[in-house]
């Protein structure tokens, strides 16, 4: 095997912990989020290993069991297969923020969504963008994830050593864009 039990010894404590509220936003989207919680969930990723979140998810197809749902594509509201799923992978990149993991890779929406704050969400689109970190650390991590009864949450375990620092996340609006609305008649 590529991991033997002894490879993990030790990586019992939590270095990082995040949950964002599951809205019932609709079937899809809840079917969707459990999907994609269910393939990032129970992963270990050894010493220098970087994590691919689509590559791990893998492509949203029907057939696979992803649901039309709600989606962001080129700064407007629609639906597409898969929606949701950013929800999972911004809860997953906060608790690898906590954990202090190398990020690699990450890309923010267009819009601030609602199950995280400003500036911490990843967002994430079969082909690109994706979100990629590296186990930084000189053991293996393990990371464990949960949807349903209102929430997604994911925890992130290794050996905790005495140069480690708590990680705090910090998010504050800077300014503002003022906007106007315009008016334009149509035929129709």
């Amino acid at each position: 095997p590529k991991i033997k039990s002894s490879d993990l010894k030790g990586i019992d404590t939590l270095l990082g912990s995040y949950s964002t509220t599951l809205y019932d936003s609709g079937y899809g989207r809840v079917q969707n989020i459990k999907l994609a919680t269910k393939k990032t969930s129970d992963v270990i990723l050894m010493p220098g290993e970087t994590f691919s979140y689509n590559s791990t998810v893998g492509q949203r197809t029907a057939t696979r069991g992803y649901k039309e749902a709600g989606v962001y594509l080129n700064g407007e509201v629609t639906t597409g297969l898969g929606g949701g799923i950013c929800q999972v992978s911004s809860t997953l990149y906060n608790a690898i923020l906590l954990a202090n993991l190398e990020i690699v890779e990450r890309s923010n929406h267009t819009f601030k969504p609602t199950y995280v704050p400003a500036g911490q969400d990843a967002t994430v689109s079969w082909g690109a963008p994706d979100f990629k970190f590296k186990n930084n650390r000189n053991y293996p991590i393990r990371i464990t994830a949960t949807a349903g009864n209102g929430s997604v949450s994911f925890n992130v375990y290794g050996l905790k050593t005495s140069d480690d620092y708590e990680v705090k996340i910090v998010s504050s609006e800077i300014g503002s864009i003022p906007f106007s609305t315009q008016y334009q008649e149509t035929s129709s």
